[in-house]
């Protein structure tokens, strides 16, 4: 955007590569100049849907920039009243100061639930940046603008806290970014048990300062469930703080805190809440057996909507488990919408959301909807890893391969992305760089069998079936001690060309309710199937919806496989 604003201001002119640099980056920030230029002037003409070679907008002059020669009216409208404005504020992460670094959970929890609270009181025209980006800024050194630029948000809220056995003493100051002003700062003491309606009354005292006036009548109508036993909030907090680490041992750990939270308090809906999220997780990102989660999950996320229906945390959780446990894709859309309409900052409802469409073959809402994700949690590794999971869905293999590499510029570690990188290397017949990306997931996700059995796969149609067998029987030998998911061997058999194996070990992934079912429907290592009266049949007993085969899809897509080539 910053792009086509400098073009369209500049218009009839050439703009030299130069300008367009030091426009859109800092002096000695990027270190890959013509590739960067390249791309943001291919996403401008893609979303002008400009051609290169006869331009309609964005003329290429050789060695030199670019000129924009359509032309250009200037309308002058009123600008939008306050009442339709919308304020975007990031919490930054709440400093410790009590000396105890095992406080750290409280730390971040506090944050968390601030950020929750806040974006639940005013959902019409308040936008809350998400946990995962602001955590970026913890003991940062960078200033209140540049961070306020990064994130493009209107205030920050900076704060501190200190704690004793029973009380809590928090100060808060809210900054405005265009100026660095402060406008409001506050302290508060109370009662530990206390401390999720001191959020609330955080949330209000940032909305009377924001240039809006606040009332009764745009405040949230339904406020976030509260416990009375602090003991029970102090579970729950550290429960999220190990939800958020998003690894076997963690998630485990977060199952223990959620589940001694809800008996100490069991109406505690937030608590029901995470503990559905982590059941429903542990099969998506950590091989766990879903026979052993499912009924627990639909248990948890049906107490927490009994409990508070109202809330978004509860139907992110319900819609979660609707759509990979329940395989109820209708109710997961419905639970799904209602947790973004409830706080247009929940990503969490976001994220399954863009799911679920993308899943039934919607590609361009789901795309739409996960960039309402990415504008709220600008720095998510996670989102964008999952971004480019929804672009390889779509058949959208360049702009997938560039939100993978901008996930692992966030983080190089994030394994996701590596996996995904690697599908995307795998359809545009990279066979060896896809091997290599799904050798590192599979050594940093702690050998989530997915990487192992997406390395099978290639191996297998790069001819070298013996290796791929090998690893077949590496599959089987690590399901006798631990769950290994019947899809992941299905995938490998259909690799080998043994469709009648890989639809025994499909049967018994439906049978077992395999979360990696859902990606039937979207996975182009599936297409020679679909036609097939067997693989129908199979999606008929699962309840998956059916629409146009992906093939079709695939021969559209100006970046498929059968296509396009792409290469770096």
């Amino acid at each position: 955007m910053e792009l086509l604003l400098l073009l369209v201001e500049r218009r009839g002119a050439l703009v030299t590569r130069e300008e367009i640099a030091s426009q859109l980056w800092a002096p000695n920030l990027f270190h890959d100049l013509d590739n960067g230029i390249h791309t943001a002037v291919r996403k401008v003409r893609q979303a002008l849907n400009d051609s290169a070679e006869r331009p309609t907008f964005v003329q290429t002059v050789s060695g030199k920039g670019y000129r924009f020669v359509s032309p250009v009216t200037i309308v002058t409208d009123r600008p939008p009243s306050s009442a339709n404005r919308s304020i975007a504020v990031a919490v930054l992460p709440f400093e410790n100061l009590t000396g105890d670094a095992s406080q750290e959970y409280l730390s971040d929890g506090l944050t968390e639930e601030t950020i929750a609270a806040l974006g639940n009181l005013a959902p019409e025209w308040l936008t809350v940046i998400a946990r995962t980006s602001v955590m970026r800024y913890k003991r940062t050194r960078k200033t209140v603008g540049e961070i306020a630029s990064e994130l493009g948000v209107d205030y920050l809220l900076e704060s501190t806290f200190r704690r004793d056995e029973r009380a809590v003493r928090i100060t808060s100051r809210l900054v405005r970014a265009r100026d660095q002003t402060q406008v409001w700062s506050g302290n508060y003491d109370r009662d530990w048990q206390f401390v999720l309606q001191l959020q609330e009354e955080l949330g209000k005292a940032i909305a009377q300062h924001v240039e809006f006036r606040f009332t009764a009548e745009r405040s949230i109508s339904h406020t976030r469930q509260t416990t009375a036993d602090p003991d029970a909030y102090d579970l729950y907090l550290r429960g999220k703080h190990y939800w958020n680490q998003i690894r076997p041992t963690a998630l485990r750990r977060a199952i223990e805190c959620f589940e001694e939270a809800v008996s100490k308090d069991p109406s505690f809906a937030l608590a029901w809440s995470g503990l559905a999220d982590t059941y429903a997780v542990l099969p998506v990102t950590s091989d766990g057996d879903p026979a052993e989660f499912w009924s627990r999950a639909r248990h948890a996320a049906d107490e927490a909507m009994r409990l508070q229906g109202k809330l978004a945390e509860s139907c992110a959780s319900s819609g979660a488990v609707s759509f990979w446990l329940d395989w109820d894709w209708s109710r997961a859309e419905q639970e799904l919408r209602g947790a973004v309409l409830l706080n247009p900052s929940c990503v969490s409802g976001y994220r399954y959301l863009a799911h679920v469409l993308s899943n039934s073959g919607r590609h361009s809402e789901a795309l739409a909807v996960m960039a309402k994700a990415c504008r709220v949690d600008p720095l998510s590794p996670a989102l964008h890893a999952i971004s480019g999971q929804l672009f390889f869905q779509a058949r959208r293999f360049e702009e997938a391969e560039d939100r993978a590499r901008h996930s692992l510029a966030l983080n190089t570690d994030f394994w996701l992305a590596h996996l995904i990188l690697g599908k995307v290397c795998e359809q545009t017949h990279r066979a060896a760089a896809a091997l290599t990306e799904f050798d590192t997931a599979f050594r940093l996700s702690e050998g989530n069998t997915e990487a192992l059995s997406l390395k099978g796969y290639t191996m297998a149609q790069m001819g070298r079936r013996t290796e791929a067998e090998q690893v077949m029987r590496t599959l089987l030998e690590t399901a006798r001690t631990r769950f290994v998911p019947p899809y992941n061997v299905a995938l490998l058999c259909a690799g080998l060309g043994d469709s009648g194996t890989a639809y025994e070990w499909l049967e018994k992934a439906r049978l077992i309710r395999d979360v990696h079912m859902v990606f039937l429907t979207v996975e182009p290592k599936w297409d020679t199937f679909r036609r097939q009266p067997s693989f129908q049949s199979l999606m008929q007993r699962c309840g998956l919806p059916e629409f146009e085969s992906s093939s079709r899809l695939q021969s559209l897509s100006p970046n498929s496989r059968a296509s396009k080539t792409v290469r770096r």
